[in-house]
């Protein structure tokens, strides 16, 4: 005997499918208007270098982040940080990341770093972003949009509650863009996330279970 859910389902998945919706190739003018940089990407850290390249630019990453700023007339903002940030060292005698990952699996092929210490080239790869769009955007674009550098936020960890490590990081962001090489690109720094989700630290064992946001402001 078939259920009445089952006939409901069947009923609904046959209206469903005849249903015609219409796409204007414009937008209407009563569309509400979105930021150009709308679409932009949060990186692992431990990736970063893969996406970006250390020593030289990663030309796919590079070509899809001109791409997108040639269609939407702003370059999508980047933030590098997010979890793998809380476990970032920093040792100003390397050259090249030192990464640490535990072993792949069938549910998890691509695990997080449990480990990474890096120096100053992994902050000054932030020079193979896509330089400024100034200079290709139509005057008319520049005044309806905020900006057209490319906009960084850079995470520092916190998480581990190791000062020294936190403020080498900064020292070093701040390095890379005081570089002639970022500056000239026009590429910028909006801001230095300290910590990634500082309020689960309390459930991930970076502090005691009764942190709060009130000693993270105070720390």
């Amino acid at each position: 005997m078939i259920s009445s859910y089952l006939v409901c389902l069947l009923i609904l998945g046959h209206q469903a499918a005849g249903l015609d919706v219409s796409i204007p190739l414009v937008a209407p003018p009563s569309a509400a208007q979105v930021a150009p940089d709308l679409f932009s990407f949060s990186i692992e850290q431990d990736r970063w270098t893969d996406w970006a390249g250390s020593t030289s630019r990663n030309q796919f990453l590079f070509n899809v982040l001109s791409n997108l700023a040639q269609l939407t007339g702003a370059p999508p903002r980047i933030r590098i940080g997010a979890d793998s940030e809380d476990h970032t060292k920093f040792n100003a005698a390397l050259k090249t990341t030192q990464l640490v990952f535990p072993a792949e699996t069938t549910t998890v092929p691509y695990p997080e770093a449990t480990n990474i210490t890096v120096g100053d080239a992994f902050y000054q790869a932030t020079q193979f972003l896509p330089p400024s769009e100034k200079d290709n955007t139509p005057s008319c674009i520049l005044i309806l949009i905020p900006h057209t550098d490319t906009h960084v936020t850079w995470g520092l960890n916190f998480g581990q509650f190791n000062l020294s490590t936190a403020f080498l990081e900064a020292k070093s962001i701040l390095k890379a863009f005081s570089s002639s090489a970022v500056r000239n690109a026009g590429i910028m720094l909006d801001a230095i996330e300290i910590g990634n989700e500082a309020d689960l630290y309390h459930n991930n064992g970076a502090r005691p279970s009764t942190y709060s946001v009130t000693q993270y402001v105070k720390e």
